[in-house]
């Protein structure tokens, strides 16, 4: 069988190719983090990890696959011949995983969840602020590191798309286990009601 690459669309310019496999793009950023940081931080992801409906908004948009904040004060060792090294002030580390234009995505954080970037960034050194989102965009592509490796499951699918197969394949399994006993009159009336039902995930 031949392997067709998957071409990234145009809503990935701007992005190094090596971030990009099919509709997945990533994103990885590193800044360094004041003092007062390495409090802060672990107090407001405890917070989230905690409070209910504090990822409300975040889940609200759907294009992103995944993001993760970490925070780290020395290099991961490895063994020699790498030496151990610690860093002369924290890290903070961004991985994220969505579709769409990057410019597109660092907007939609910048004003669905401005007050939780700064949360996350306010304490990183150069942080100029979510808003407006020009200077923002321009920390992230200072701040930021390509990919050495990037895979996706799904390269043709995106985010929303894959939400929505998981609720369809349930309801889909459902009726084709009711057809084996309908009545071609029933099963008319059972497929008028499931394509009403499923419309928003087709």
């Amino acid at each position: 069988m031949t392997s067709v690459p998957i071409a990234a669309g145009p809503a990935a310019t701007g992005t190094d190719d090596r971030n990009v496999h099919g509709n997945a793009i990533a994103r990885t950023v590193f800044s360094a983090v004041r003092a007062w940081g390495r409090l802060e931080l672990p107090l407001f992801t405890g917070f989230l990890r905690r409070g209910r409906n504090s990822l409300g908004d975040l889940k609200k948009l759907s294009f992103i696959q995944s993001a993760r904040w970490s925070l780290f004060t020395e290099i991961p060792y490895n063994g020699p011949p790498q030496p151990p090294q610690r860093l002369n002030s924290a890290h903070l580390y961004f991985e994220s995983n969505f579709n769409g234009g990057w410019e597109e995505y660092i907007d939609a954080f910048s004003y669905v969840l401005r007050l939780g970037m700064f949360a996350f960034w306010g304490s990183s050194h150069g942080f100029p602020g979510a808003l407006p989102s020009g200077p923002f965009k321009d920390y992230i592509h200072e701040n930021e590191f390509p990919a050495a490796h990037y895979y996706s499951a799904y390269p043709d699918a995106t985010a929303t798309m894959v939400l929505a197969a998981l609720k369809l394949e349930p309801r889909l399994e459902q009726l084709k286990w009711q057809a084996t006993w309908m009545s071609s009159t029933e099963f008319a009336a059972a497929w008028r009601a499931f394509l009403t039902e499923t419309q928003p995930w087709l």
